[in-house]
């Protein structure tokens, strides 16, 4: 339905594109115009910087303020605006929703249309056919979708949509932050579509419980926080759920990593090393975390516990295993820690984490400690050093008391490999390290970089440069890779020299 008008838009922005840009879970070049400020040569179209927070426009330098356009610019003159916001708020008013639901889907279209036409009557406001159309599609997506976010939610190069307050909706697309061109009518406008999310979910949101983060339908994280919380007005933010699962070939076409650490880390999945994915918010991790959950042997038994589901194992024998948080009443909740002893009963061959963030830590440190080689997990971290510091800050934050030194030596045995993946300054998203952890020495856990990536500057295209480069030391776990007849292999990944 939106196709036609995303191509038409181009006009009103500059083209960009950032190469070498993996998105979060793969996704093609851009084919929207993106208008960055300080590369584009002549003036700016207002229409699109009139969207820009007007304390921003006062700054000379606003290269953190980006646009895009979703909308023909030129059908949003005032008098379309107003009729669209009449229009929401009429069939808000007068709309049958419970008995929408019930019909076909093309019944409902139908009935749509017809409500749509009887209701633009009423509105005493010339439009063009051009307007008049994009009412209709926008009321459609009112009606049957999530209104101004149903563009977005089906532009699979979006992969995250955050709208602060209804007035400014930034998205990011290709590892860039972008203000887009949606808009909702009102803040009445945007605590209904609210509403609409939470309740597909079976969640509530009202003054009493001012914050929800859910899974929605199609498997997307939702977070939302209103008012009195949110003291300018509603926020919300959504990680779009990605149907396709990125390979590890695509981060070498991406940039992301060399080839050989790509067959690397294929042979770190396939050999069961227990692997920790450590990054900040949005880099990635549980992107790479799919991609080498692929090289795990088809006959073996996988649990996946997730907060919310967003792990894609395409092999036969896999169990996935959800939080669940309170209920209204405050009860129900079952934490990923207890889904952890649980799974421990359930004689899995390994079990993936998609985020340690809390007691569960020890958990796990136990399972991969006690026969559940090939474990993995993701957690929030900056480098491989803070990724075992802040296993053992949550470690002691569980209220266990553990000697320092057994809980070292703990993780420093559980503990294979650590693949740090950051998002850098051009967007792009690169794996920065591949440490392995090698002992403890005293109180001090060991470890030694194998592959690493050194930053450089910007080039001209924007585009970040550098080199990743191999370390050339042989990894202890090299007997492992020999017990499945990889060694050879490992070796010839180990002696690239640096790029």
């Amino acid at each position: 339905m939106f196709g036609k008008k995303q191509t038409a838009f181009t006009n009103a922005t500059t083209s960009a594109s950032s190469p070498g840009v993996p998105p979060h879970e793969g996704v093609t070049q851009a084919s929207s115009a993106i208008s960055v400020a300080s590369e584009v040569t002549a003036p700016a179209t207002p229409a699109v910087i009139a969207n820009v927070p007007a304390e921003l426009k006062k700054v000379q330098d606003v290269e953190a303020v980006a646009t895009i356009s979703f909308i023909d610019l030129k059908l949003l003159t005032s008098d379309f605006l107003t009729a669209k916001e009449m229009l929401i708020e009429s069939a808000l008013e007068q709309v049958n929703f419970d008995a929408l639901e019930k019909m076909p889907r093309e019944i409902r279209k139908s009935r749509v249309g017809e409500i749509t036409d009887t209701l633009i009557q009423k509105i005493n406001i010339p439009l063009t056919s051009a307007q008049t159309n994009l009412l209709k599609d926008d009321l459609l997506n009112e009606i049957l979708g999530l209104g101004p976010l149903e563009i977005l939610m089906n532009d699979p190069e979006v992969s995250d949509i955050m709208i602060n307050t209804h007035k400014q909706v930034y998205i990011e697309k290709q590892g860039k932050i972008l203000l887009s061109d949606i808009t909702f009518t009102s803040e009445k406008h945007l605590l209904n579509t609210i509403q609409k999310i939470v309740a597909y979910v079976g969640r509530r949101i009202d003054e009493n419980s001012p914050m929800v983060d859910a899974r929605m339908p199609d498997g997307s994280r939702f977070n939302a926080i209103i008012p009195p919380l949110a003291l300018d007005g509603a926020l919300v933010s959504i990680r779009k759920f990605k149907k396709n699962k990125m390979p590890l070939s695509k981060y070498v076409d991406y940039g992301s990593m060399t080839p050989e650490m790509a067959r690397f880390l294929e042979i770190c999945g396939r050999i069961r090393l227990n692997i920790m994915i450590s990054g900040g918010t949005g880099s990635g991790k549980t992107t790479l975390l799919n991609a080498l959950s692929g090289h795990i042997d088809l006959g073996e038994r996988v649990i996946t516990i997730e907060d919310a589901a967003e792990l894609l194992l395409h092999q036969p024998h896999v169990l996935r295993l959800e939080t669940r948080p309170q209920n209204t009443e405050g009860s129900g909740e079952v934490t990923q820690r207890q889904l952890v002893k649980n799974a421990l009963r359930m004689r899995p061959d390994r079990i993936i984490l998609g985020e340690i963030r809390g007691d569960e830590v020890l958990d796990v440190l136990s399972a991969m400690n006690t026969g559940h080689d090939g474990s993995m997990a993701t957690i929030h971290s900056n480098n491989p050093r803070d990724c075992l510091a802040r296993i053992e800050n949550l470690a002691a934050m569980s209220g266990i008391s553990i000697p320092t030194h057994a809980l070292r030596q703990q993780i420093a045995s559980a503990i294979n490999l650590i693949v740090q993946v950051s998002r850098m300054r051009d967007g792009g998203r690169r794996i920065t390290y591949i440490e392995e952890v090698i002992g403890l020495e005293g109180d001090t856990i060991i470890t030694q970089t194998l592959f690493g990536y050194q930053p450089g500057g910007m080039d001209t295209n924007g585009k970040l440069t550098g080199k990743f480069y191999c370390a050339g030391i042989k990894p202890r776990f090299s007997n492992q890779a020999q017990y499945f007849n990889l060694e050879r292999e490992l070796a010839e990944c180990i002696r690239i020299q640096p790029h």
